[in-house]
């Protein structure tokens, strides 16, 4: 299992997990502030004492590997029942501007599923999306241009 922690991306900083939020764990984190704000992205950009808001949750990408990933964004469906699915954005600390996508889910305050394959419908994955785009004002996937007759359109006509 990842461990998580606080760390500025200016200064370097790495306070106390309970000095900067109110849970004892990511995955408390997640199902006890994050999902019930409705996923408030400010909750994960916070002040350091440098001043900046850069301090962001951190990990390691794998057991061993020196290369640390801090979180931009995350978003959930539901929770349903104790099951909460999740897209991640994130970035490496050696590739800033390089943004990633992770899917993850997590059963209650359990973090085990932060760690396995994440399996969507077609409908949870564009309600995912829809739900990233609502909470941060960003499109992953942009709709294409296609003139006035885009393909779809363009097939249901024929």
């Amino acid at each position: 299992m990842a461990r998580y922690w606080w760390q500025c991306s200016s200064c370097g900083e790495r306070p106390a997990w309970l000095s900067v939020c109110h849970s004892r764990s990511i995955a408390a984190f997640i199902w006890d502030e994050l999902a019930p704000s409705g996923w408030d992205q400010r909750l994960l950009r916070r002040r350091c004492k440098c001043n900046r808001r850069s301090l962001r949750i951190t990990y390691r990408f794998r057991r061993g590997d020196p290369e640390r990933v801090s979180i931009k964004h995350i978003v959930g469906l539901g929770p349903d029942g104790d099951y909460l699915p999740m897209l991640w954005e994130t970035f490496r600390h050696s590739s800033p501007r390089t943004h990633w996508i992770d899917f993850k889910y997590q059963r209650g305050r359990n973090p085990w599923g932060l760690t396995k394959r994440l399996v969507l419908k077609k409908t949870q994955l564009a309600r995912l999306l829809r739900t990233y785009e609502y909470a941060t004002d960003l499109v992953i996937v942009p709709l294409p241009n296609h003139g006035s007759r885009g393909r779809a359109e363009a097939r249901r006509s024929t």
